[in-house]
């Protein structure tokens, strides 16, 4: 994966740096105190500074040999057996330590002691080595995390996507009944107003077929087949449905859930009585102050249905699923009102 091998070589770079740093430390401060040890005299600056391009090239060197979960060269490497490896590993390690060690060698003041320069030099290596191995260790533990915490979040992502599906779909059985239910009450009582109510139909499946894979829509699209539906609804009880549409008309583009106001009107008309003593008023209102739509209706409850909520429980999902906001419900003996966020860019 790249951006793990991007952020491999990033980290070796800065492993065998620091390192290099780290195991010059004890040299720097024997310089600077000026006060070198028997045992090392005949050192200098040129030394240090070769000791510290020698142990950055021999930790570079190893880093890529043997951390190929990041650093994918040397390939042919990687793909030789464990004895083959330790074997090559060996040899590289001991006539790189030498070379490295000859390097050295020309910088120094002093030929006395070169015994313990070379048991120095060959320390040094060896705690490279073991800290190239932590290092590794540590990376492949990260990489690791890093590997699940990505599938994982994939899987959130294709449950929610899953959800938002199931979510959707719900609707469009009992919506398609209830559509065709209206359009057969209007063909038996008013043949001529019924071509028209074919045409609210089709827009309205149409519309239905078009936010299918939509996880928001305009609002002006939504107000439109709102209309729509209500003047399905409309041609069924006559003046026993009352609806307006209050300051609904903005310059801004405003988004919303696909079927918001589809699901209310269809909530209110199922849940309250509807008769010429009890007309079920419906209105819908912008607040674009508070970002919000407001659709609020009668009450004159059924006594015969059961409230479920199922219809304002899954718009209320689709809303965090989506978004992360949240529906909100007043009511009291008098009206319904339910406050629909807006969303101000899809």
């Amino acid at each position: 994966m790249k951006i793990l091998y991007d952020k491999g070589v990033a980290l070796a770079w800065r492993f065998c740096i620091i390192w290099s740093l780290f195991i010059s430390v004890p040299w720097l401060f024997l310089i600077i105190n000026s006060s070198p040890s028997p045992n090392v005299e005949g050192f200098g600056l040129a030394y240090l500074g070769v000791q510290l391009i020698s142990n950055f090239l021999f930790s570079w060197i190893f880093s890529n040999l043997y951390l190929f979960h990041i650093c994918n060269i040397p390939g042919w490497f990687n793909r030789q057996k464990t004895y083959v490896k330790v074997f090559l590993s060996l040899i590289l390690f001991f006539v790189l330590t030498e070379l490295l060690f000859q390097l050295q060698l020309l910088t120094l003041n002093s030929q006395k002691n070169i015994f313990f320069f070379n048991e120095v030099t060959f320390g040094y290596n060896i705690l490279v080595l073991l800290a190239i191995r932590v290092f590794g260790d540590f990376l492949e533990v990260d990489q690791r995390n890093y590997q699940m915490n990505l599938e994982n979040e994939q899987l959130k992502r294709e449950k929610l996507k899953t959800q938002l599906d199931a979510l959707r779909h719900q609707l469009n059985p009992h919506f398609l009944f209830n559509a065709l239910n209206i359009l057969n009450i209007s063909i038996a009582s008013n043949p001529e107003e019924a071509q028209r109510i074919v045409h609210d139909l089709s827009d309205i499946l149409r519309y239905n077929l078009k936010i299918q894979n939509q996880n928001v829509v305009q609002l002006s699209d939504e107000l439109d087949i709102a209309r729509s539906y209500l003047a399905l609804h409309k041609a069924r009880f006559g003046d026993k449905l009352m609806y307006k549409f209050d300051n609904v008309e903005t310059s801004r583009e405003w988004y919303i859930i696909p079927l918001s106001l589809q699901i209310l009107i269809e909530n209110a008309i199922k849940h309250n009585v509807i008769t010429s003593n009890h007309i079920l008023h419906i209105e819908v209102k912008l607040d674009e102050a508070e970002k919000q739509l407001l659709v609020v209706n009668s009450i004159t409850r059924k006594t015969n249905v059961a409230s479920s909520g199922i219809g304002l429980q899954n718009l209320d999902a689709r809303y965090r699923l989506q978004t992360g906001k949240e529906t909100s419900q007043i009511h009291d003996a008098q009206q319904f009102l339910v406050k629909v966020p807006l969303i101000e860019s899809p």
